[in-house]
């Protein structure tokens, strides 16, 4: 690499590999669970595969990024139920090169038990469950 537009700072938000004092073991990056989403066209029908536990799936547009999100409970609507017309719109999100302690000291003080993670550009990168952070 000879030329990074933007430095360092846009590599590690882009989520890519890291070494050096914090590294990537020191980044949420570590902690992120791939998570399946669907399209903002998408019913419910096609949402409940997708359903583990409480977690929210996301609506991602056609390059990954991330639109809104449907919460897990809304599995029990009927299933030709439109996505676009109950999904939460612009979900909290974080980006892959905070550090761990940051992410956890601040879902705790929100009372989060997740939160969605995007590069820059709102492109998917994951989840981050508060529980996995402190086991």
């Amino acid at each position: 690499m000879y030329d990074l537009v933007g430095g360092r700072a846009a590599w590690t938000v882009l989520g890519l590999p890291t070494e050096g004092v914090v590294g990537d073991r020191g980044r949420i990056a570590r902690f992120v669970r791939s998570v399946p989403g669907v399209a903002l066209d998408a019913i419910i029908a096609e949402v409940r595969p997708f359903v583990d536990g409480e977690l929210p799936i996301p609506v991602l547009d056609d390059d990954g990024v991330l639109l809104g999100a449907v919460a897990a409970t809304a599995a029990q609507l009927p299933p030709d139920t439109a996505v676009a017309d109950i999904m939460v719109s612009a979900p909290a999100t974080i980006r892959p090169d905070l550090r761990i302690e940051t992410v956890a000291r601040q879902l705790a003080d929100d009372h989060l038990g997740h939160v969605f993670v995007t590069t820059a550009a709102g492109v998917l990168v994951g989840l981050v469950v508060t529980a996995e952070l402190h086991a």
